[in-house]
Protein backbone atom coordinates (compact mmCIF):
# COMPACT_ATOMS: atom_id res chain seq x y z
CA UNK A 1 0.00 0.00 0.00
CA UNK A 2 1.16 3.55 -0.71
CA UNK A 3 0.45 4.51 2.89
CA UNK A 4 3.63 2.83 4.12
CA UNK A 5 6.03 4.56 1.74
CA UNK A 6 8.03 7.46 3.02
CA UNK A 7 7.21 10.91 1.67
CA UNK A 8 10.26 10.89 -0.62
CA UNK A 9 9.38 7.44 -1.95
CA UNK A 10 5.84 8.58 -2.63
CA UNK A 11 6.89 11.70 -4.47
CA UNK A 12 8.93 9.58 -6.90
CA UNK A 13 5.86 7.57 -7.89
CA UNK A 14 3.15 8.71 -10.28
CA UNK A 15 -0.54 8.93 -9.39
CA UNK A 16 -1.16 6.10 -11.88
CA UNK A 17 1.17 3.80 -9.92
CA UNK A 18 -0.91 4.34 -6.80
CA UNK A 19 -4.26 3.78 -8.42
CA UNK A 20 -4.70 0.02 -8.01
CA UNK A 21 -3.85 0.10 -4.30
CA UNK A 22 -6.14 3.09 -3.84
CA UNK A 23 -9.15 1.32 -5.37
CA UNK A 24 -8.57 -1.54 -2.90
CA UNK A 25 -9.11 0.78 0.04
CA UNK A 26 -12.70 1.57 1.00
CA UNK A 27 -12.75 3.89 3.97
CA UNK A 28 -14.05 7.16 5.35
CA UNK A 29 -10.69 8.93 5.24
CA UNK A 30 -11.12 12.69 5.05
CA UNK A 31 -7.48 13.29 4.18
CA UNK A 32 -4.28 11.64 2.90
CA UNK A 33 -1.04 10.98 4.73
CA UNK A 34 2.01 12.99 5.58
CA UNK A 35 5.74 12.33 5.74
CA UNK A 36 7.75 10.57 8.39
CA UNK A 37 10.00 12.76 10.52
CA UNK A 38 13.17 11.59 8.80
CA UNK A 39 11.80 12.38 5.33
CA UNK A 40 12.00 16.15 5.84
CA UNK A 41 14.52 18.42 4.14
CA UNK A 42 16.24 21.58 5.29
CA UNK A 43 14.99 24.93 3.97
CA UNK A 44 15.78 26.10 0.46
CA UNK A 45 15.69 29.71 -0.63
CA UNK A 46 15.02 28.81 -4.27
CA UNK A 47 11.20 28.69 -3.92
CA UNK A 48 8.98 31.59 -2.99
CA UNK A 49 5.57 30.70 -1.54
CA UNK A 50 2.34 32.19 -2.82
CA UNK A 51 1.41 32.98 0.80
CA UNK A 52 3.85 32.62 3.70
CA UNK A 53 0.97 32.55 6.16
CA UNK A 54 -2.67 33.51 6.61
CA UNK A 55 -1.72 37.18 7.11
CA UNK A 56 -0.24 37.36 3.61
CA UNK A 57 -3.38 35.70 2.32
CA UNK A 58 -5.78 38.09 4.08
CA UNK A 59 -3.92 41.02 2.53
CA UNK A 60 -4.55 39.60 -0.95
CA UNK A 61 -8.20 38.87 -0.16
CA UNK A 62 -8.66 42.48 0.90
CA UNK A 63 -6.90 43.78 -2.21
CA UNK A 64 -9.34 41.76 -4.30
CA UNK A 65 -12.33 43.02 -2.28
CA UNK A 66 -12.96 39.50 -0.98
CA UNK A 67 -12.65 40.34 2.72
CA UNK A 68 -14.91 42.30 5.05
CA UNK A 69 -13.29 43.71 8.20
CA UNK A 70 -15.61 44.30 11.17
CA UNK A 71 -14.34 46.68 13.87
CA UNK A 72 -17.65 46.78 15.77
CA UNK A 73 -17.48 44.96 19.12
CA UNK A 74 -18.99 41.55 18.28
CA UNK A 75 -20.05 38.73 20.60
CA UNK A 76 -18.45 35.43 19.57
CA UNK A 77 -21.15 33.42 21.35
CA UNK A 78 -24.21 35.05 19.78
CA UNK A 79 -23.29 37.31 16.84
CA UNK A 80 -20.18 36.36 14.84
CA UNK A 81 -21.43 33.21 13.14
CA UNK A 82 -25.04 34.39 12.56
CA UNK A 83 -23.70 37.51 10.79
CA UNK A 84 -21.57 35.42 8.42
CA UNK A 85 -24.36 32.86 8.06
CA UNK A 86 -26.51 35.52 6.44
CA UNK A 87 -24.31 35.67 3.35
CA UNK A 88 -25.06 31.97 2.75
CA UNK A 89 -28.80 32.38 3.36
CA UNK A 90 -29.30 35.79 1.76
CA UNK A 91 -26.68 36.41 -0.95
CA UNK A 92 -25.63 34.87 -4.24
CA UNK A 93 -22.29 33.08 -4.34
CA UNK A 94 -20.49 35.90 -6.14
CA UNK A 95 -21.45 38.32 -3.33
CA UNK A 96 -19.92 36.20 -0.56
CA UNK A 97 -16.57 37.06 1.01
CA UNK A 98 -14.31 36.18 3.88
CA UNK A 99 -14.82 38.03 7.19
CA UNK A 100 -12.40 39.27 9.84
CA UNK A 101 -13.82 40.32 13.21
CA UNK A 102 -11.24 42.46 15.00
CA UNK A 103 -13.04 43.46 18.21
CA UNK A 104 -14.23 40.30 19.94
CA UNK A 105 -16.21 39.94 23.16
CA UNK A 106 -18.35 37.13 24.59
CA UNK A 107 -21.39 36.53 26.78
CA UNK A 108 -19.19 36.69 29.88
CA UNK A 109 -18.08 40.22 29.00
CA UNK A 110 -14.53 39.21 28.12
CA UNK A 111 -12.40 40.84 25.42
CA UNK A 112 -9.81 38.97 23.38
CA UNK A 113 -6.33 39.91 22.18
CA UNK A 114 -6.86 38.58 18.71
CA UNK A 115 -9.40 38.29 15.90
CA UNK A 116 -11.71 35.73 14.31
CA UNK A 117 -11.53 34.94 10.58
CA UNK A 118 -14.56 33.19 9.10
CA UNK A 119 -15.21 31.85 5.58
CA UNK A 120 -11.77 32.94 4.37
CA UNK A 121 -11.08 29.88 2.19
CA UNK A 122 -14.51 28.67 1.04
CA UNK A 123 -16.93 31.60 1.02
CA UNK A 124 -17.31 31.32 -2.76
CA UNK A 125 -15.60 29.74 -5.78
CA UNK A 126 -13.59 32.96 -6.23
CA UNK A 127 -12.38 32.94 -2.62
CA UNK A 128 -11.46 29.25 -2.96
CA UNK A 129 -9.51 30.02 -6.14
CA UNK A 130 -7.66 32.84 -4.36
CA UNK A 131 -6.69 30.49 -1.53
CA UNK A 132 -5.29 28.09 -4.14
CA UNK A 133 -3.26 30.85 -5.77
CA UNK A 134 -5.15 30.84 -9.09
CA UNK A 135 -7.04 33.78 -10.57
CA UNK A 136 -10.22 32.01 -11.64
CA UNK A 137 -12.48 29.18 -10.39
CA UNK A 138 -12.13 27.65 -13.86
CA UNK A 139 -8.48 26.84 -13.02
CA UNK A 140 -9.19 25.00 -9.75
CA UNK A 141 -9.46 21.50 -11.23
CA UNK A 142 -6.24 21.80 -13.22
CA UNK A 143 -4.42 23.15 -10.16
CA UNK A 144 -5.42 20.16 -8.01
CA UNK A 145 -4.24 17.81 -10.78
CA UNK A 146 -0.90 19.65 -10.93
CA UNK A 147 -0.52 19.46 -7.14
CA UNK A 148 -0.94 15.68 -7.03
CA UNK A 149 1.53 15.15 -9.85
CA UNK A 150 4.21 17.53 -8.50
CA UNK A 151 4.40 17.26 -4.69
CA UNK A 152 6.89 19.40 -2.73
CA UNK A 153 8.11 17.87 0.58
CA UNK A 154 8.19 20.09 3.70
CA UNK A 155 11.25 21.55 5.40
CA UNK A 156 12.20 22.03 9.04
CA UNK A 157 13.02 25.36 10.70
CA UNK A 158 14.22 26.35 14.15
CA UNK A 159 11.89 27.62 16.86
CA UNK A 160 13.46 31.06 16.47
CA UNK A 161 12.20 31.13 12.87
CA UNK A 162 8.72 29.86 13.71
CA UNK A 163 6.08 32.58 14.33
CA UNK A 164 3.84 30.03 16.06
CA UNK A 165 6.41 30.04 18.93
CA UNK A 166 6.09 33.76 19.72
CA UNK A 167 4.06 32.91 22.85
CA UNK A 168 4.54 29.58 24.67
CA UNK A 169 2.18 28.46 27.46
CA UNK A 170 2.64 25.17 29.28
CA UNK A 171 2.84 23.60 32.70
CA UNK A 172 1.09 25.47 35.50
CA UNK A 173 0.61 28.48 33.23
CA UNK A 174 -1.98 26.59 31.19
CA UNK A 175 -4.70 26.90 33.81
CA UNK A 176 -3.48 30.27 35.12
CA UNK A 177 -3.95 31.86 31.70
CA UNK A 178 -7.30 30.21 31.01
CA UNK A 179 -5.87 27.68 28.57
CA UNK A 180 -7.88 27.11 25.43
CA UNK A 181 -10.88 28.87 26.97
CA UNK A 182 -8.85 32.09 26.62
CA UNK A 183 -9.05 31.69 22.84
CA UNK A 184 -12.01 33.33 21.03
CA UNK A 185 -13.75 30.04 20.20
CA UNK A 186 -17.16 30.88 18.71
CA UNK A 187 -20.53 29.20 19.24
CA UNK A 188 -21.20 28.16 15.65
CA UNK A 189 -24.97 27.70 15.84
CA UNK A 190 -26.23 29.67 18.85
CA UNK A 191 -29.52 28.19 19.96
CA UNK A 192 -28.76 24.56 19.02
CA UNK A 193 -25.05 23.81 19.66
CA UNK A 194 -23.97 22.48 23.04
CA UNK A 195 -20.76 24.51 23.41
CA UNK A 196 -18.23 26.68 21.66
CA UNK A 197 -16.56 24.62 18.91
CA UNK A 198 -13.26 24.64 17.06
CA UNK A 199 -14.74 24.23 13.58
CA UNK A 200 -11.56 24.56 11.49
CA UNK A 201 -8.86 22.62 13.36
CA UNK A 202 -6.11 20.82 11.47
CA UNK A 203 -5.15 17.83 13.58
CA UNK A 204 -1.54 16.65 13.26
CA UNK A 205 -0.64 13.11 14.33
CA UNK A 206 1.50 10.23 13.12
CA UNK A 207 1.25 6.47 12.82
CA UNK A 208 3.01 4.91 15.86
CA UNK A 209 4.27 2.02 13.71
CA UNK A 210 5.47 3.81 10.57
CA UNK A 211 5.98 7.42 11.61
CA UNK A 212 3.75 8.52 8.72
CA UNK A 213 2.05 11.87 9.41
CA UNK A 214 -1.56 12.86 8.86
CA UNK A 215 -3.28 16.25 8.79
CA UNK A 216 -7.06 16.13 9.04
CA UNK A 217 -9.99 18.31 10.08
CA UNK A 218 -12.28 16.90 12.79
CA UNK A 219 -14.72 18.81 14.98
CA UNK A 220 -13.72 19.79 18.54
CA UNK A 221 -15.96 20.68 21.50
CA UNK A 222 -14.55 23.09 24.12
CA UNK A 223 -15.10 21.54 27.57
CA UNK A 224 -12.47 22.98 29.91
CA UNK A 225 -9.34 25.12 29.89
CA UNK A 226 -7.29 22.00 29.20
CA UNK A 227 -9.81 19.55 27.71
CA UNK A 228 -11.91 19.10 24.57
CA UNK A 229 -14.07 16.47 22.96
CA UNK A 230 -13.05 15.21 19.50
CA UNK A 231 -15.16 13.46 16.86
CA UNK A 232 -12.99 11.26 14.62
CA UNK A 233 -15.25 8.79 12.86
CA UNK A 234 -14.48 5.18 12.05
CA UNK A 235 -12.48 4.87 8.84
CA UNK A 236 -10.79 8.26 9.04
CA UNK A 237 -7.00 8.30 9.02
CA UNK A 238 -6.38 9.47 12.55
CA UNK A 239 -8.97 7.01 13.87
CA UNK A 240 -6.72 4.29 12.48
CA UNK A 241 -3.72 5.83 14.26
CA UNK A 242 -5.76 6.11 17.46
CA UNK A 243 -6.67 2.40 17.26
CA UNK A 244 -2.98 1.53 17.05
CA UNK A 245 -2.14 3.67 20.10
CA UNK A 246 -5.03 2.05 21.94
CA UNK A 247 -3.59 -1.42 21.24
CA UNK A 248 -0.25 -0.17 22.56
CA UNK A 249 -1.96 1.07 25.74
CA UNK A 250 -0.79 4.64 25.14
CA UNK A 251 -2.57 7.96 24.54
CA UNK A 252 -2.16 9.42 21.05
CA UNK A 253 0.06 12.51 20.79
CA UNK A 254 -1.68 15.15 18.70
CA UNK A 255 -1.53 18.85 17.92
CA UNK A 256 -4.56 20.92 17.00
CA UNK A 257 -3.38 23.56 14.52
CA UNK A 258 -5.54 26.67 14.23
CA UNK A 259 -5.24 28.97 11.20
CA UNK A 260 -2.36 27.45 9.21
CA UNK A 261 -1.27 28.77 5.82
CA UNK A 262 -4.32 28.46 3.52
CA UNK A 263 -2.74 25.70 1.44
CA UNK A 264 -2.76 23.31 4.42
CA UNK A 265 -6.30 24.30 5.39
CA UNK A 266 -7.42 23.30 1.88
CA UNK A 267 -5.44 20.05 1.87
CA UNK A 268 -6.68 18.96 5.30
CA UNK A 269 -10.27 18.66 4.04
CA UNK A 270 -9.50 17.27 0.58
CA UNK A 271 -8.89 13.74 -0.68
CA UNK A 272 -5.36 13.29 -1.92
CA UNK A 273 -3.13 10.53 -3.28
CA UNK A 274 -0.13 12.19 -1.58
CA UNK A 275 0.62 13.62 1.86
CA UNK A 276 -1.07 16.81 3.02
CA UNK A 277 2.32 18.32 3.86
CA UNK A 278 3.63 17.53 0.34
CA UNK A 279 0.40 18.74 -1.27
CA UNK A 280 0.40 21.99 0.73
CA UNK A 281 3.90 22.71 -0.52
CA UNK A 282 2.91 22.04 -4.13
CA UNK A 283 -0.23 24.15 -3.77
CA UNK A 284 1.71 27.06 -2.29
CA UNK A 285 4.69 26.82 -4.65
CA UNK A 286 7.27 26.25 -1.88
CA UNK A 287 7.95 23.73 0.92
CA UNK A 288 5.72 23.96 3.98
CA UNK A 289 7.84 25.00 6.97
CA UNK A 290 7.61 22.72 10.03
CA UNK A 291 8.92 23.06 13.59
CA UNK A 292 9.13 20.73 16.59
CA UNK A 293 6.26 20.86 19.06
CA UNK A 294 7.01 21.67 22.71
CA UNK A 295 5.52 18.71 24.60
CA UNK A 296 4.85 15.98 22.01
CA UNK A 297 7.07 14.34 19.40
CA UNK A 298 5.49 15.92 16.34
CA UNK A 299 6.48 18.39 13.66
CA UNK A 300 3.90 21.12 13.08
CA UNK A 301 3.38 24.07 10.71
CA UNK A 302 5.76 26.81 11.81
CA UNK A 303 3.64 29.64 10.39
CA UNK A 304 0.32 28.66 11.92
CA UNK A 305 -1.36 31.21 14.16
CA UNK A 306 -2.04 28.81 17.06
CA UNK A 307 -0.94 25.28 18.05
CA UNK A 308 -2.64 23.33 20.86
CA UNK A 309 -0.56 20.32 21.94
CA UNK A 310 -1.66 17.31 23.92
CA UNK A 311 -2.84 13.71 23.87
CA UNK A 312 -6.06 11.99 22.87
CA UNK A 313 -6.93 9.43 25.52
CA UNK A 314 -7.36 5.80 24.45
CA UNK A 315 -8.79 4.46 27.72
CA UNK A 316 -11.91 6.59 28.19
CA UNK A 317 -14.59 8.33 26.15
CA UNK A 318 -16.82 11.24 27.13
CA UNK A 319 -20.15 12.62 25.95
CA UNK A 320 -19.82 15.10 23.06
CA UNK A 321 -22.34 17.17 21.07
CA UNK A 322 -24.95 18.00 19.92
CA UNK A 323 -23.45 20.09 17.12
CA UNK A 324 -24.77 21.26 13.74
CA UNK A 325 -23.29 19.16 10.94
CA UNK A 326 -22.62 19.69 7.24
CA UNK A 327 -25.74 17.90 6.01
CA UNK A 328 -27.98 20.56 7.52
CA UNK A 329 -29.09 18.77 10.69
CA UNK A 330 -27.76 18.74 14.24
CA UNK A 331 -25.45 15.79 14.87
CA UNK A 332 -26.48 13.78 17.92
CA UNK A 333 -24.65 13.73 21.22
CA UNK A 334 -22.68 10.54 21.82
CA UNK A 335 -19.56 9.22 23.45
CA UNK A 336 -16.44 10.45 21.68
CA UNK A 337 -12.73 10.96 22.31
CA UNK A 338 -11.09 13.16 24.95
CA UNK A 339 -8.19 15.50 24.12
CA UNK A 340 -6.10 16.71 27.08
CA UNK A 341 -3.99 19.81 26.48
CA UNK A 342 -0.31 20.01 27.48
CA UNK A 343 0.78 23.25 25.78
CA UNK A 344 -0.43 26.17 23.70
CA UNK A 345 1.84 28.19 21.42
CA UNK A 346 0.70 31.07 19.26
CA UNK A 347 1.58 34.26 17.46
CA UNK A 348 1.06 37.61 19.11
CA UNK A 349 -2.49 38.86 18.51
CA UNK A 350 -3.39 35.56 16.83
CA UNK A 351 -6.04 35.15 14.16
CA UNK A 352 -8.52 32.40 15.04
CA UNK A 353 -9.97 30.76 11.94
CA UNK A 354 -13.47 29.22 11.88
CA UNK A 355 -15.15 27.28 9.09
CA UNK A 356 -18.85 27.94 8.60
CA UNK A 357 -20.53 24.63 7.82
CA UNK A 358 -23.90 23.11 8.64
CA UNK A 359 -26.88 23.90 6.36
CA UNK A 360 -25.56 23.84 2.75
CA UNK A 361 -24.47 25.78 0.84
CA UNK A 362 -21.74 26.77 3.24
CA UNK A 363 -18.01 27.23 3.38
CA UNK A 364 -17.44 23.54 4.08
CA UNK A 365 -19.65 22.44 1.17
CA UNK A 366 -17.65 24.72 -1.14
CA UNK A 367 -14.40 23.21 0.13
CA UNK A 368 -15.63 19.63 -0.33
CA UNK A 369 -17.18 20.32 -3.73
CA UNK A 370 -14.04 21.47 -5.53
CA UNK A 371 -11.62 19.17 -3.73
CA UNK A 372 -13.72 16.02 -4.00
CA UNK A 373 -14.74 16.64 -7.62
CA UNK A 374 -11.07 16.77 -8.59
CA UNK A 375 -10.28 13.67 -6.54
CA UNK A 376 -13.05 11.60 -8.14
CA UNK A 377 -12.19 12.73 -11.66
CA UNK A 378 -8.61 11.55 -11.14
CA UNK A 379 -9.90 8.26 -9.69
CA UNK A 380 -12.15 7.57 -12.66
CA UNK A 381 -10.02 8.61 -15.64
CA UNK A 382 -8.43 5.18 -16.17
CA UNK A 383 -11.69 3.39 -15.41
CA UNK A 384 -13.83 5.53 -17.70
CA UNK A 385 -12.00 7.20 -20.61
CA UNK A 386 -15.25 8.74 -21.88
CA UNK A 387 -16.02 10.35 -18.53
CA UNK A 388 -15.96 14.12 -18.89
CA UNK A 389 -16.77 15.64 -15.51
CA UNK A 390 -17.74 14.88 -11.92
CA UNK A 391 -20.12 17.29 -10.20
CA UNK A 392 -21.02 17.21 -6.51
CA UNK A 393 -23.94 19.55 -5.73
CA UNK A 394 -23.45 21.71 -2.66
CA UNK A 395 -27.06 21.27 -1.49
CA UNK A 396 -26.16 17.64 -0.71
CA UNK A 397 -23.53 18.93 1.70
CA UNK A 398 -21.12 18.07 -1.15
CA UNK A 399 -21.27 14.53 0.18
CA UNK A 400 -24.48 12.65 -0.66
CA UNK A 401 -24.80 13.13 -4.45
CA UNK A 402 -22.24 12.65 -7.23
CA UNK A 403 -23.18 13.27 -10.87
CA UNK A 404 -20.84 11.82 -13.51
CA UNK A 405 -21.03 13.13 -17.09
CA UNK A 406 -20.15 10.95 -20.10
CA UNK A 407 -19.67 11.50 -23.83
CA UNK A 408 -20.70 8.42 -25.88
CA UNK A 409 -19.68 5.80 -23.28
CA UNK A 410 -18.93 2.27 -24.48
CA UNK A 411 -20.98 -0.69 -23.15
CA UNK A 412 -20.21 -1.38 -19.48
CA UNK A 413 -18.23 1.84 -18.96
CA UNK A 414 -20.95 3.66 -17.04
CA UNK A 415 -21.48 0.83 -14.56
CA UNK A 416 -17.73 0.40 -14.07
CA UNK A 417 -17.43 4.09 -13.25
CA UNK A 418 -20.43 4.10 -10.91
CA UNK A 419 -19.11 1.10 -8.96
CA UNK A 420 -15.62 2.61 -8.76
CA UNK A 421 -17.05 5.91 -7.49
CA UNK A 422 -19.29 4.12 -4.99
CA UNK A 423 -16.34 2.31 -3.41
CA UNK A 424 -13.73 5.03 -3.67
CA UNK A 425 -12.00 6.30 -0.55
CA UNK A 426 -14.59 8.05 1.68
CA UNK A 427 -17.02 8.22 -1.27
CA UNK A 428 -18.98 5.36 0.29
CA UNK A 429 -20.73 8.27 1.97
CA UNK A 430 -22.40 9.14 -1.34
CA UNK A 431 -26.04 8.07 -1.40
CA UNK A 432 -26.89 8.99 -5.00
CA UNK A 433 -24.46 8.30 -7.85
CA UNK A 434 -25.93 9.42 -11.15
CA UNK A 435 -24.51 9.00 -14.64
CA UNK A 436 -25.73 11.48 -17.28
CA UNK A 437 -25.02 12.34 -20.91
CA UNK A 438 -22.98 15.45 -21.54
CA UNK A 439 -25.97 17.32 -22.93
CA UNK A 440 -27.35 17.48 -19.38
CA UNK A 441 -26.09 20.34 -17.19
CA UNK A 442 -24.87 18.70 -13.94
CA UNK A 443 -24.89 22.06 -12.14
CA UNK A 444 -28.62 22.48 -12.88
CA UNK A 445 -30.60 20.04 -10.75
CA UNK A 446 -33.71 20.72 -12.85
CA UNK A 447 -31.77 19.43 -15.86
CA UNK A 448 -30.62 16.36 -13.91
CA UNK A 449 -34.20 15.69 -12.77
CA UNK A 450 -35.32 15.84 -16.40
CA UNK A 451 -32.76 13.12 -17.25
CA UNK A 452 -33.93 10.97 -14.35
CA UNK A 453 -37.55 11.40 -15.46
CA UNK A 454 -37.15 10.47 -19.11
CA UNK A 455 -33.90 8.49 -19.49
CA UNK A 456 -34.28 5.86 -16.79
CA UNK A 457 -36.22 2.62 -16.38
CA UNK A 458 -35.82 1.74 -12.72
CA UNK A 459 -35.95 -2.06 -13.18
CA UNK A 460 -33.01 -1.98 -15.60
CA UNK A 461 -31.16 1.25 -14.84
CA UNK A 462 -31.08 1.36 -11.06
CA UNK A 463 -29.10 -0.71 -8.59
CA UNK A 464 -29.21 -0.55 -4.82
CA UNK A 465 -26.34 -1.76 -2.65
CA UNK A 466 -25.69 -1.84 1.06
CA UNK A 467 -22.53 -0.97 2.94
CA UNK A 468 -22.63 2.78 3.59
CA UNK A 469 -21.56 4.21 6.89
CA UNK A 470 -24.34 6.49 8.20
CA UNK A 471 -22.57 8.27 11.08
CA UNK A 472 -24.05 11.73 10.40
CA UNK A 473 -27.05 10.77 8.24
CA UNK A 474 -30.30 11.09 10.23
CA UNK A 475 -32.17 8.97 7.66
CA UNK A 476 -30.12 5.90 8.63
CA UNK A 477 -31.85 5.37 11.95
CA UNK A 478 -33.74 7.41 14.57
CA UNK A 479 -31.62 9.73 16.69
CA UNK A 480 -32.16 7.57 19.79
CA UNK A 481 -31.23 4.29 18.10
CA UNK A 482 -28.17 2.44 19.35
CA UNK A 483 -24.71 3.63 18.42
CA UNK A 484 -24.08 0.61 16.19
CA UNK A 485 -27.42 0.87 14.37
CA UNK A 486 -27.00 4.61 13.72
CA UNK A 487 -23.53 4.16 12.28
CA UNK A 488 -24.06 0.86 10.40
CA UNK A 489 -27.76 -0.10 10.25
CA UNK A 490 -28.78 -3.76 10.62
CA UNK A 491 -25.18 -4.89 10.44
CA UNK A 492 -25.32 -4.35 6.66
CA UNK A 493 -24.84 -0.59 6.52
CA UNK A 494 -26.83 2.07 4.74
CA UNK A 495 -27.74 1.92 1.06
CA UNK A 496 -26.67 3.73 -2.09
CA UNK A 497 -28.66 5.03 -5.09
CA UNK A 498 -32.40 5.28 -4.18
CA UNK A 499 -33.58 6.72 -0.88
CA UNK A 500 -36.94 7.89 0.46
CA UNK A 501 -36.35 11.64 0.99
CA UNK A 502 -39.20 12.16 3.46
CA UNK A 503 -38.69 12.24 7.19
CA UNK A 504 -39.81 8.91 8.65
CA UNK A 505 -39.28 9.92 12.25
CA UNK A 506 -38.52 12.94 14.33
CA UNK A 507 -35.33 14.67 13.12
CA UNK A 508 -32.98 16.86 15.12
CA UNK A 509 -33.19 20.60 14.41
CA UNK A 510 -32.06 22.35 11.25
CA UNK A 511 -28.42 23.30 11.77
CA UNK A 512 -28.70 27.08 11.72
CA UNK A 513 -28.69 29.71 14.46
CA UNK A 514 -32.24 30.04 15.77
CA UNK A 515 -34.54 32.84 14.65
CA UNK A 516 -33.79 35.29 17.46
CA UNK A 517 -30.06 35.27 16.69
CA UNK A 518 -30.53 35.47 12.93
CA UNK A 519 -33.02 38.36 13.37
CA UNK A 520 -30.46 40.16 15.53
CA UNK A 521 -27.67 39.46 13.01
CA UNK A 522 -29.85 40.79 10.19
CA UNK A 523 -30.44 43.97 12.18
CA UNK A 524 -26.67 44.37 12.70
CA UNK A 525 -26.06 43.71 8.99
CA UNK A 526 -28.60 46.29 7.84
CA UNK A 527 -28.27 49.01 10.50
CA UNK A 528 -24.90 48.81 12.25
CA UNK A 529 -22.56 47.77 9.44
CA UNK A 530 -23.59 50.41 6.89
CA UNK A 531 -19.97 51.53 6.48
CA UNK A 532 -19.21 48.15 4.86
CA UNK A 533 -21.76 48.70 2.07
CA UNK A 534 -23.03 45.15 2.50
CA UNK A 535 -25.32 43.76 -0.23
CA UNK A 536 -29.05 43.57 0.43
CA UNK A 537 -30.06 40.25 1.95
CA UNK A 538 -32.52 38.01 0.12
CA UNK A 539 -33.36 35.20 2.56
CA UNK A 540 -33.65 31.67 1.20
CA UNK A 541 -35.56 29.05 3.12
CA UNK A 542 -34.53 27.87 5.57
CA UNK A 543 -32.74 30.89 6.98
CA UNK A 544 -32.91 30.02 10.69
CA UNK A 545 -32.79 26.92 12.83
CA UNK A 546 -36.02 25.26 13.92
CA UNK A 547 -37.06 21.97 15.45
CA UNK A 548 -38.31 18.99 13.48
CA UNK A 549 -39.68 16.92 16.32
CA UNK A 550 -36.57 15.84 18.24
CA UNK A 551 -35.35 18.35 20.84
CA UNK A 552 -34.87 16.76 24.29
CA UNK A 553 -34.68 18.89 27.40
CA UNK A 554 -30.97 18.10 27.80
CA UNK A 555 -30.16 19.64 24.40
CA UNK A 556 -32.27 22.68 25.19
CA UNK A 557 -30.46 23.16 28.48
CA UNK A 558 -26.92 22.98 27.07
CA UNK A 559 -27.72 25.18 24.07
CA UNK A 560 -29.06 27.90 26.37
CA UNK A 561 -25.91 27.69 28.44
CA UNK A 562 -23.74 28.02 25.32
CA UNK A 563 -25.17 31.37 24.27
CA UNK A 564 -24.71 32.62 27.82
CA UNK A 565 -21.04 31.62 27.66
CA UNK A 566 -21.56 28.93 30.30
CA UNK A 567 -20.61 25.95 28.14
CA UNK A 568 -17.82 24.92 30.54
CA UNK A 569 -20.60 23.88 32.93
CA UNK A 570 -21.68 21.39 30.29
CA UNK A 571 -18.10 20.19 30.09
CA UNK A 572 -18.19 19.51 33.84
CA UNK A 573 -21.42 17.53 33.48
CA UNK A 574 -20.05 15.46 30.63
CA UNK A 575 -16.93 14.68 32.63
CA UNK A 576 -19.19 12.82 35.09
CA UNK A 577 -20.76 10.55 32.46
CA UNK A 578 -17.75 8.92 30.89
CA UNK A 579 -17.62 5.36 29.62
CA UNK A 580 -14.96 2.82 28.87
CA UNK A 581 -13.58 2.87 25.34
CA UNK A 582 -15.13 -0.53 24.58
CA UNK A 583 -18.25 1.50 23.75
CA UNK A 584 -16.85 1.89 20.22
CA UNK A 585 -17.17 -1.88 19.68
CA UNK A 586 -20.58 -2.66 21.16
CA UNK A 587 -22.27 0.64 22.06
CA UNK A 588 -22.62 -0.46 25.70
CA UNK A 589 -22.01 2.19 28.37
CA UNK A 590 -19.67 0.93 31.10
CA UNK A 591 -18.69 3.20 33.96
CA UNK A 592 -14.93 3.67 34.35
CA UNK A 593 -13.21 1.88 37.20
CA UNK A 594 -12.81 4.01 40.29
Amino acid sequence: SRFFYSANQRTQRTPQQYRWTLFAIISLNLVGRGPGVNDLQMPSSSSKPVYRDVRDYLTVLEQRKLLRRVTRKTNKDTEVMPIVRWQFRGLEAEQRTGWLFENITDSRGRSFDGSIAVAIVGASPQVYATAMGVDSPAKIGAKWKEVQQNPIPPVTVSAADAPVKEVIIKGADLLKTGGIDALPVPVVNPGTDSSAYFSAPVWISKDPETGVYNAGTYRVMLKAADRTGVLIMSGQDERGYWDKYRRLGKPMPAVMILTPPPSLALCSVDKLDISEYDAAGALNGAPLELVKAETVDLLIPARAEIAVEGHIRTDLLEMEGPFGEFGGYVGAEDYQMIFEVTAITHRKKPIFQAFISEMPPSESSCLRKFGWEGFLEEELRLKAPNMRKVTIPEISGSAEVAIISFSNPVPGEVWNALRAAASSRNIAWVKWLIAIDDDIDPEDLQSVLWALSWRVQPHTDVQIQRGRNTDLDPSGAPVEASFTNRTYPDGLGGSQILVNATRNWAYPPVALPTKEFMDNAKKIWEQELKDLNLPKLTPHMPWHGYTLGYWPDSWDRVSKRAVQGQYLETGKEYEKIRTKVSYFEDGVVRKPDA
